[in-house]
């Protein structure tokens, strides 16, 4: 596995992520800014998240518990 592929599979965007949880944009938003999930700004409209960050958030705050706001 290239050093590029393992970057890869560690950022995910945010285009990403929406389909992977299988939620929409605004429920991406309040998960961040009022649930804490954490991300990356790389500018005022781009952000990235680190797939163990997420990982982590998800096993500390989703157990068996609704997490949108």
């Amino acid at each position: 596995m290239t050093e590029q592929q393992k970057l890869k599979d560690q950022v995910i965007s945010e285009v990403d992520l929406l389909e992977i949880l299988n939620i929409e944009k605004p429920t991406l938003d309040g998960l961040r800014l009022e649930k804490g999930l954490p991300f990356i700004r790389l500018s005022t409209k781009c952000r990235v998240y680190l797939a163990d960050k997420v990982l982590d958030w998800l096993k500390r705050y989703g157990d068996n518990r609704q997490i949108t706001p």
